[in-house]
């Protein structure tokens, strides 16, 4: 079974953990977000995951920086001359 594989993988996990996880997993596998943050949280709590967890936050991180990007066009339109001709939008 998936519990017996992560205990194996995982000794310093106590059962309950690993029920836990797995019973999450397939309770959560509608739901992206709380998938996610489930299994973010079953990785650290291995505490085996060292290292870079750059990758368990990167959709959030591109989501930050296409936000960030749309802002500074905004504030940038909003300035008349700021933005060039060619790098205006169809619509404007």
């Amino acid at each position: 079974s998936i519990a017996n594989l992560l205990a194996t993988a995982f000794a310093n996990l106590t059962q309950r953990q690993i029920e836990v996880f797995v019973e999450g997993l397939f309770n959560y596998n509608d739901d992206l977000e709380k998938f996610r943050n489930h299994v973010r949280d079953f990785l650290i709590q291995t505490k085996e995951f060292a290292g870079d967890n750059a990758d368990l936050y990167l959709d959030e991180t591109e989501h930050d920086i296409e936000q960030k990007k749309q802002k500074e066009k905004e504030m940038a339109r909003a300035i008349p001359g700021m933005v060039k001709p060619s790098e205006m939008e169809e619509d404007e």
